[in-house]
């Protein structure tokens, strides 16, 4: 399932049919406020989105002012991130044959930001569970994170919206199945039925899912009218480029802010790519330096890490290298090696070595987290990027403690491949 979150995965075509809503007085009035309240911008007809099919009028003019209340601070950061990307979500929602409005998805779920990290271990635009990912068969590249990597997140994130939405029959209950998962949905649905037409008041969902639901239907009806706008994405380019390469240093040669770049290519789990080709998507106005100085990108020195029975006599001979230029290199080295400690070796052989990480999932995130049912620590580290070991120390207890549900831990997560 995907995550449970409120704001701050390909498959087969879907067609909807749009169904009249007004059927009372009261319905025609709020009809008739959206219209007058729209008038001027001359927007598209609320009966062209899909999402809204069989809701009361009155439903949707509330959506829309949930939405409006939810959002309203946060829609100019949240559709400008969502110019690195969206030009690469539009054409797969197009050729899935899903409604265009499933764009707004992504700003509840992440706030367009493919590094969103939640505090249960979901990530991406779609915010992703690493257990969904691996039931779609979520893949990517080696280097690559499939739940961060705009194609394959969306054509998941997508392709599994298409199952909620074939199972359940309607696009409001599909969202509540995706923020809930399909089984709680329909043990719900078993002992309270229910359609768009009863309105959304009755949706047998807890509050924070009904918010959920209604601010994407709110987002969808606020967009399709015009009232909010997503700016022009910026169309990319995509462009391989043999490795051994330093994305850091590629865009030092080619005069760019790197960190633009991993906007641009948040799948990316490291800064170096030493023995495979690394497939960038860049804007217009960085290709030609990026492919002009690809040639100049090759780290000089590489990350490695020590195993047990290292000293720096075995690391040298590993490495082709001297004792001596281990200490030049890493000049505050000492001579007692923990096993797990890094330090940097000459490139030329790039056996057993550990690339850095993309520098924006290196920043990490301070989590709380509460244990689960069949967590351990081993499993809660790999799920958020971390060792059993750091968790420990975090928490002052021991490497073995046996955990019991809700029992708290501090997390330093870290964005990580599923």
């Amino acid at each position: 399932m995907m995550s449970s979150c409120a704001h701050p995965l390909h498959g087969k075509s879907v067609e909807t049919q749009h169904k009249t809503a007004a059927t009372t007085s009261q319905q025609e009035k709020a009809l008739a406020d959206i219209a007058a309240e729209t008038q001027t911008t001359q927007p598209a007809p609320v009966a062209q989105n899909p999402l809204l099919d069989g809701l009361p009028a009155s439903d949707i003019a509330g959506v829309q002012a949930d939405a409006k209340r939810i959002y309203s601070n946060h829609w100019g950061p949240v559709s400008e991130r969502s110019r690195y990307v969206r030009a690469r979500i539009l054409p797969i929602l197009k050729d899935m044959g899903a409604p265009r409005q499933l764009e707004v998805v992504p700003v509840a779920e992440s706030g367009y930001n493919p590094y969103a990290f939640s505090p249960v271990g979901a990530t991406g635009l779609w915010q992703v569970m690493p257990g969904t990912a691996r039931m779609l068969g979520m893949n990517a590249a080696k280097g690559y994170d499939p739940r961060r990597h705009v194609e394959e997140s969306t054509r998941g994130g997508v392709q599994y919206l298409q199952e909620m939405y074939a199972m359940f029959g309607n696009w409001p209950t599909a969202f509540a199945a995706y923020h809930r998962g399909p089984g709680n949905m329909t043990r719900r649905l078993a002992q309270h039925p229910w359609k768009p037409q009863d309105g959304l008041d009755t949706m047998p969902v807890p509050p924070v899912t009904m918010t959920y639901v209604r601010g994407i239907l709110g987002l969808s009806a606020l967009v399709q009218r015009g009232l909010w706008t997503f700016p022009e994405p910026w169309e990319t380019h995509q462009v391989s480029i043999e490795g051994p390469i330093d994305v850091n240093q590629l865009a030092e040669a080619a005069q760019i802010d790197p960190e633009e770049l991993y906007r641009f290519n948040p799948g990316l789990n490291h800064s170096q790519y030493l023995d495979s080709q690394i497939v960038l998507h860049v804007p217009e106005s960085m290709l030609q330096p990026l492919l002009a100085n690809a040639g100049q990108a090759a780290p000089e020195y590489v990350h490695a890490k020590v195993r047990k029975g290292d000293n720096l006599s075995v690391i040298a001979r590993r490495y082709h290298t001297s004792v001596h230029d281990l200490k030049r290199i890493n000049p505050d080295l000492s001579t007692l090696l923990q096993p797990g400690q890094t330090l940097l070796v000459p490139a030329g052989h790039m056996d057993s070595t550990s690339p850095p990480l993309n520098p924006l999932l290196a920043q990490g995130r301070r989590i709380h987290y509460r244990v689960r049912n069949g967590d351990n620590l081993w499993n809660i580290a790999k799920r958020f990027g971390t060792t059993p070991a750091a968790i420990a120390r975090a928490n002052s207890i021991k490497s073995d403690k046996t955990l019991h549900p809700g029992d708290r831990l501090w997390l330093l997560a870290r964005a990580r491949t599923s």
